[in-house]
C-alpha cells in the first residue's frame, strides 16, 4: 500500500468516527472557482471539476452535511461576485493579502505555495529585474504574481503580460510570445511542463521567498459581515488540518516541497 493511499484511508477512518458537530451549519454552500489552474482547480477530460481546492470544498460540505454548488468563473471576478452575493465562498487559490482583506473577509489560512518562473530549458532566467530586463513575462490578471511583477519588474525594463488564465500564458510561452511565466510552481508543472507542449521548458531560477505578498497563505474569500459562515468554515478547516485530511489531499496532488499546510 503506497503512502498516499494509506493516508487517505486514515482520513476516511477518522472522518467516519468524527461526530457531526455542525448541525446548525448551512444546508447549501455555493463555491466559486476559476477552473483553469491545475492541480488546484481544473476540469478533467469528462468535464468534471477536480483539484486540491475542490477536494477541500467538497469535504467541508460533507462534514456539514450541506449541498455543494460549484460556480466556474474568472479569477478577477471572484471578489466582485462575492460582494454581489452571487456565491458564498471564493475557493480558487486566493492569497489572503492585506489589500483584499479590506474588501472581503478570509477563512482560516489553508496552505502556502512557492512561486517560480517557467521558461525554456537552459534560459537561466531568475525572478529578478536584472535577469528579466528586456523580457516578456506572462502572469494571470488579478493574481499576487501580477501585483509582484508590476511592482518589482515593470519599471525596470520588463514587460508584464497579463492573461485571463494561465492556460493562455502557457500557450504564448510555448509559442515564443513571452519569455517566461510566473506562477505557483505546481501549477506550471501540472498545467504545462508535464504536457507535450511543455517538453522544452522547465522551472527556472529560485523560489521567491523574500516577498510578503508571495508568502502569505491561501484562504477562502468570504463576504464581509458573513460571520456565521466564516465561523463554521473556520472550525471545519481547523479540524481538517488537525486530523490530517488537508495533508492527505496535498499528498494526492503535489510534489514534495511544492506546498506547505498553514499552521
Amino acid at each position: 500500500m503506497n503512502k498516499i493511499l494509506a493516508r487517505l484511508l486514515m482520513v476516511a477512518f477518522c472522518t467516519a468516527l468524527a461526530p457531526v458537530a455542525h448541525a446548525d451549519g448551512p444546508s447549501e454552500i455555493r463555491f466559486a472557482t476559476e477552473a483553469g489552474y491545475p492541480p488546484f482547480e481544473y476540469l478533467d477530460p469528462s468535464g468534471q471539476l477536480q483539484g486540491f481546492d475542490i477536494d477541500i470544498g467538497n469535504e467541508i460540505c460533507k462534514r456539514l452535511q450541506a449541498k455543494c454548488v460549484w460556480i466556474d468563473q474568472s479569477f478577477d471576478s471572484l471578489i466582485p461576485g462575492l460582494q454581489a452575493r452571487k456565491f458564498d465562498l471564493a475557493n480558487s487559490t486566493m492569497t489572503a493579502t492585506e489589500a483584499r482583506a479590506k474588501v472581503i473577509d478570509f477563512s482560516e489560512p489553508m496552505y502556502i505555495v512557492p512561486v517560480r518562473l517557467a521558461a525554456r530549458k537552459g534560459s537561466g532566467l531568475e525572478p529578478t529585474a536584472e535577469s528579466l530586463k528586456g523580457k516578456r513575462v506572462g502572469v494571470q490578471q488579478g493574481t499576487t504574481m501580477e501585483t509582484y511583477a508590476r511592482q518589482n519588474w515593470a519599471n525596470n525594463g520588463v514587460t508584464i503580460v497579463a492573461y485571463p488564465s494561465y492556460t493562455d500564458a502557457f500557450n504564448d510561452l510555448a509559442g515564443g510570445r513571452v519569455d517566461a511565466t510566473f506562477q505557483e510552481a505546481q501549477n506550471a508543472i501540472e498545467g504545462f511542463l508535464n504536457k507535450p507542449a511543455g517538453a522544452d521548458f522547465e522551472l527556472t531560477g529560485s523560489t521567491v521567498d523574500d516577498s510578503p505578498i508571495l508568502n502569505e497563505p491561501i484562504a477562502m474569500g468570504i463576504r464581509k459581515g458573513n460571520k456565521k459562515l466564516k465561523k463554521t468554515v473556520d472550525e471545519v478547516l481547523r479540524e481538517m488540518k488537525a486530523d490530517g485530511t488537508m495533508q492527505a489531499f496535498a499528498d494526492k496532488y503535489f510534489q514534495k516541497d511544492n506546498i506547505r499546510i498553514a499552521p
